[in-house]
């Protein structure tokens, strides 16, 4: 929970004008990351944790939105469907 306050409190805008400027700056500049992901291999893609479908919608994400916390939420997400097939199929 702790690092989830910190993440929150790093990137999200003030109440400045200027800060929100950055906080858009910054979201822009990681949506472009994640269109120069989409070009990997599959593989590659797989290596990091991501899928082609997954690096597309990151770079498509509105500039109010920051895709590299959005990506942390889709990786936790996949995780747990991972670790819910892994226990239906022990039983």
């Amino acid at each position: 929970m702790r690092e989830y306050v910190l993440h929150q409190s790093e990137h999200r805008p003030g109440t400045s004008g200027m800060s929100a400027y950055w906080y858009w700056l910054r979201n822009w500049q990681s949506r472009l990351a994640f269109a120069r992901l989409a070009k990997l291999s599959d593989y590659q893609l797989k290596d990091i944790g991501l899928t082609r479908a997954d690096a597309v919608r990151l770079s498509s994400l509105p500039l109010s939105m920051d895709p590299i916390w959005e990506a942390d939420r889709l990786r936790l997400v996949n995780s747990r469907r991972v670790d819910q097939a892994g226990l239906g199929e022990a039983r």
